[in-house]
């Protein structure tokens, strides 16, 4: 990993890297609760609505919901009343994830956009993606020079790296901060 990282320009703004970072976790965590909350909206639909709605993709669901709209110029009663408003509930929960979803993306691609300016070399490895990548960087801070082996950059993370002889297996124990100690998870061997 330390090979990886030797000469990564320092990161200019860590803290705008993190803040990115959790620009993008509260976007996921938002558009998680309105798929669930759209789903629950299915559950207690009308059960004709139910049908028309069965057997769809979460993206031709999400699709569909969004075509949903208050065409009425007067309010309904009763039965209808209900259906007016779980269909619009629908519309305004699938609009608001296709905008969340276009946060994740925007964000995803910026990092990945500044992952390829400071280190492309991580990209490269398979199994570290701009995520990981990022979580690395941060982790790493602007002093990578800092990192001169793999057990001086295991110990910036918390943790201890151990060889098990004869196979090589790599474990770690965390103990650190929990982003580069995921990222150092999720690398492999």
């Amino acid at each position: 990993m330390t090979l990886l990282l030797t000469g990564v320009a320092a990161a200019s703004n860590g803290e705008a890297w993190k803040l990115r970072k959790l620009a993008k976790a509260s976007a996921v965590k938002a558009r998680t609760h309105a798929v669930n909350q759209l789903k629950s909206v299915l559950v207690t639909a009308d059960p004709a609505l139910r049908e028309e709605l069965a057997g769809l993709g979460n993206a031709e669901l999400f699709r569909t919901c969004a075509r949903f709209t208050d065409v009425s110029g007067h309010e309904e009663v009763g039965d209808e009343a209900v259906l007016q408003a779980t269909r619009i509930t629908l519309g305004l929960l699938a609009h608001r994830i296709g905008q969340l979803s276009e946060q994740i993306r925007n964000v995803d691609a910026h990092l990945t956009h500044l992952v390829k300016c400071h280190a492309p070399q991580l990209l490269d490895v398979v199994g570290i993606g701009s995520d990981t990548a990022v979580a690395l960087l941060i982790t790493v801070g602007d002093n990578p020079e800092r990192l001169d082996s793999e057990a001086s950059f295991a110990a910036l993370c918390g943790v201890k790296v151990v060889r098990v002889d004869p196979t090589g297996v790599r474990r770690t124990y965390p103990v650190g901060p929990r982003t580069s100690v995921t990222a150092l998870a999720s690398r492999p061997p």
